[in-house]
């Protein structure tokens, strides 16, 4: 079992801790040191159909993104100094597109998910929250009877309501308050005094004074008809806070003095206090989208009052949207069975475009969420939702005006406030840690390699786990939907300096849901892994070049007493049939590994030459990985190459293989697949051609993976150079289908490829100054990307017009275009290169290939495609080695 963190120095309750921030080797300035290198979370791309101008769709760069660390709440619920996302102004999903274009294309996916991510009208979502331990599932029975007794009693006035001291249902008159517990008192008082609240009779006059006026101030909402009219969004805020108000001094009044047993998976009881500012802006959000109102939790001993101050995404438990129904109040829906988006009306789509656009900043910030769930209020009508990695369920209208809708929503609270902390949607393997000092940390509990085939878990194995701490931020899950891979760099617990120091990625892998072993058919990383560490045990020529898998294996929870393997599957259960169609035969599972070494990423690169070498070494690994071990990689992206650096001397490495196949399985497979990073995925890739993905389409995305660079800029003060600027290469973010009218139209031809190779950094005169010295050095800026340039129309001519290859394999859709070629400098030694290694110089070309229809799909041909993985390894080996002789 996983060791559990001592907490030394408990933080108090009811006060905020000082911000605190992690170190993060991100933010290291000596450039000798190396640096976090993060997978990338890979896009899930949506369709946009309509008013799409194509390749000239045009945005400027984005801003940088900026987080503050929260306050700390109280112990084991929340806490300070989580993990920064001060990287992610350099992650493919936001870098390069500004404030606009980034909300254009948010909203576009948020829409998408909508409508083929989301199944609503389940009413049994609640019980998901239900506690599974049975003692305080009846304890939450039975105070949300109490409570649903005493808001009955206060809305009918019927003093039937008040009985034995204590709220609860009257055996009497029964006013419609859809109650499921019994009647008996003396069960229900045994079980309160068993649970140690026998002291919790009638609320002093105090605490009667408080209860009063929160229902005061939410009373208009509660008894909202349609004669009400129409609402503003604004006038509801209020109730709605001072509900969970109502909810919460009177849960602190029954279970302020609960005693709990000593099971580690038990979570104290704990409060939710809604924020005091609405409509608002959160810490650590990347954007301006504002949500309307966040629940964060607080120990059931915390002050009942609206948290004040600003509101924070990485201490938030559940942030509400709330829309005002564009026609009178309504009745809830009596829809029986689950229903697609297309039931929805309006306001509830939107309501649940806006809940996913904020839930996507809850996953980014919060490094220990494994699910979250959202609240979405239209009027008088609640929803509940629960966001996983395969999709999003939703509950059935809950009518605030009706008792079954009050009482509904309230057991789900009482619910929250009484489960396990992994039912919240948190992870209790990451957990923060008070240090002796104040000084607190975070670990992270990694599965220990099994014993099983080819790495994986084995049915009867035991599950041990290696704690690390944690000690350097990096990039987040920056989706809603998919593997919400986060990565760490941390060390053994109890080890010095920098001995033993790893990167840990923690993913959500696409498992068969009754296959754990298996991946759709195909290996999982942890199997790829220990495959290629042998080959480079066998082959040490290419040690460096991948990762070294230390530790790893799925993810377990102590569920109630009994370990359970983390997944989509463990969370919904049965409820896993209301997944979208396209998941529901699937379901992500939690997997945790631990690598070495820990290197660089690539925009800590110094020049075009380094670039080169890392990308020439990062093509011989990939080669290698095909030919020894039939693993083909699928996700070349910028965040997937990585370098280290010793003296002088510099490698690159080829990381994360949770997108990798079966190079022969992937061979006979001809169903439609759409794998990797939006930016960097092949034409054959986006299309979800019905064809085998080969090593060509790798190859193609390390081309778009050097024209990026080419654009945005080689190092971090290019990069800041570029930052706002209007580049043609955005269109390959914006979604699929203008991805792929954007690469086929720039590859078509020389000339349009030279269309956007004049996109290329080009230093500013202003920044290098006058002197010869500056302008020496920007001279040789200048040159250097003129090589990249040369040397990307080169790879264009090997995977596009190739002529080692048949005529039916060559070519793109190819679109009009009489503009001249930009004239391309002799000064470099790349023409030598070329004829060395026997291919055309395409300098020397004269004219266009006429393009076959299926060019895309016969370069999937297995004998083409070796072909051009064998030209383009080359290519870029003779310019690596040029390179390394030159200095």
């Amino acid at each position: 079992m996983a060791r559990k963190a001592k907490s030394t120095k408990p933080a108090d309750a009811t006060s905020k801790a000082p911000k605190k921030r992690l170190h993060t080797e991100l933010e290291n300035d000596d450039p000798n040191q190396q640096q976090t290198i993060l997978p990338p979370e890979p896009c899930t791309p949506t369709k946009q159909t309509g008013g799409r101008s194509g390749a000239e769709v045009e945005y400027s760069a984005k801003k940088t993104r900026k987080r503050t660390s929260a306050p700390a709440p109280e112990p084991a619920l929340r806490s300070p100094g989580l993990l920064s996302r001060s990287s992610h102004a350099n992650t493919l999903s936001s870098r390069g597109l500004p404030p606009k274009a980034q909300k254009i294309i948010r909203e576009n996916e948020a829409d998408h998910q909508v409508e083929n991510m989301l199944c609503a009208n389940i009413p049994e979502i609640l019980q998901q929250a239900r506690p599974h331990d049975g003692a305080r599932s009846e304890l939450a029975v039975a105070t949300s009877e109490y409570i649903c007794a005493d808001l009955e009693w206060r809305i009918s006035k019927d003093p039937n309501q008040r009985v034995l001291g204590l709220r609860k249902r009257a055996k009497g008159k029964q006013p419609d308050t859809a109650t499921s517990t019994t009647n008996d008192d003396s069960k229900l008082a045994a079980l309160l005094n068993s649970m140690g609240i026998a002291a919790a009779n009638e609320p002093s006059a105090e605490l009667e004074g408080k209860l009063a006026a929160e229902f005061s101030e939410f009373q208009p909402w509660v008894f909202l008809s349609a004669s009400s009219g129409k609402q503003n969004e604004r006038q509801s805020y209020p109730w709605i806070q001072h509900f969970h108000l109502y909810i919460a001094h009177l849960i602190r009044h029954y279970l302020g003095s609960v005693q709990y047993g000593e099971n580690p998976a038990t979570a104290s009881p704990r409060l939710l206090l809604p924020y005091k500012r609405t409509d608002t802006k959160y810490k650590g959000s990347d954007d301006d989208t504002r949500a309307d109102i966040g629940l964060v939790s607080r120990s059931v001993g915390a002050n009942v009052a609206m948290v004040d101050g600003s509101a924070y995404y990485n201490e938030v438990f559940a942030v509400t949207e709330v829309k005002a129904s564009s026609g009178p109040s309504r009745a809830a829906s009596t829809v029986d069975s689950s229903i697609d988006t297309s039931q929805l009306d309006g306001d509830a789509k939107q309501a649940f475009k806006q809940l996913f656009l904020y839930s996507r900043q809850v996953f980014a910030e919060q490094p220990d969420r494994r699910f979250m769930w959202g609240i979405t209020i239209c009027d008088n009508h609640i929803r509940v939702c629960i966001l996983t990695s395969s999709g999003a369920l939703a509950s059935h209208e809950m009518d605030i005006t009706t008792a079954k809708g009050r009482c509904d929503y309230i057991r789900l609270l009482v619910s929250w406030c009484l489960c396990d902390w992994h039912q919240l949607g948190f992870d209790p393997s990451v957990r923060y840690c008070e240090g002796e000092r104040g000084n607190g940390y975070w670990e992270i509990d990694v599965p220990q390699m099994a014993t099983g085939d080819a790495g994986m878990e084995s049915a009867g194995s035991r599950y041990e786990t290696q704690t690390y701490t944690i000690t350097g931020a990096c990039v987040a899950a920056d989706h809603l939907f998919g593997r919400h891979t986060r990565c760490f760099v941390a060390m053994p617990k109890q080890s010095t300096g920098n001995q033993g120091k790893v990167l840990i990625k923690d993913s959500w892998s696409y498992l068969g849901r009754h296959q754990v072993q298996e991946r759709s058919g195909e290996l999982g990383e942890i199997a790829f892994l220990t495959k290629i560490n042998q080959m480079v045990d066998e082959h040490p020529e290419f040690a460096g070049t991948v990762p070294r898998l230390e530790d790893g294996g799925i993810v377990r929870l102590d569920v109630n007493g009994h370990l359970a393997i983390d997944s989509v599957e463990t969370v919904l259960g049965d409820l896993c049939r209301h997944l979208p169609k396209h998941s529901s035969d699937y379901a992500y599972t939690h997997v945790r590994l631990a690598m070495t070494p820990v290197g660089t990423r690539l925009r800590e690169l110094r020049s075009v030459a380094e670039l080169v070498v890392v990308i020439s070494d990062a093509l011989q690994a990939h080669k290698a990985v095909l030919d020894h071990c039939q693993i083909l990689h699928r996700d070349i992206s910028e965040n997937n190459i990585m370098f280290t650096r010793s003296g002088n001397n510099i490698h690159g490495m080829l990381i994360d293989f949770d997108n990798a196949v079966d190079a022969n399985a992937a061979r006979n497979r001809s169903g439609p697949v759409c794998t990797g990073t939006l930016p960097f995925m092949s034409v054959n890739n986006l299309r979800k051609a019905r064809v085998p993905r080969t090593a060509v389409d790798d190859m193609e995305s390390i081309l778009y993976l050097l024209i990026w660079l080419g654009v945005w800029g080689i190092t971090t003060e290019h990069r800041e150079q570029t930052r706002g600027k209007d580049r043609r290469v955005v269109n390959w973010s914006m979604d699929v289908e203008t991805a792929i009218d954007s690469k086929c139209y720039t590859m078509s031809s020389k000339s349009n490829l030279n269309i956007l190779l004049n996109e290329f950094y080009t230093p500013p005169v202003s920044e290098l100054g006058s002197t010869p010295q500056a302008q020496a050095e920007r001279t040789s800026v200048i040159k250097e990307y003129n090589f990249l340039k040369k040397l990307v129309l080169e790879m264009r001519k090997v995977i596009f017009d190739n002529p080692n290859v048949p005529d039916n394999a060559r070519g793109t859709e190819k679109r009009p275009n009489s503009k001249p070629t930009m004239p391309i400098s002799d000064e470099d030694f790349i023409d030598d290169m070329v004829k060395e290694l026997g291919l055309s110089s395409i300098l020397s070309s004269e004219g266009e290939k006429q393009e076959p229809v299926d060019s895309f799909e016969e370069r999937a041909n297995p004998e083409v495609a070796r072909k051009i993985h064998e030209d383009v390894v080359r290519l870029l080996r003779a310019c690596a080695d040029q390179i390394r002789s030159m200095s």
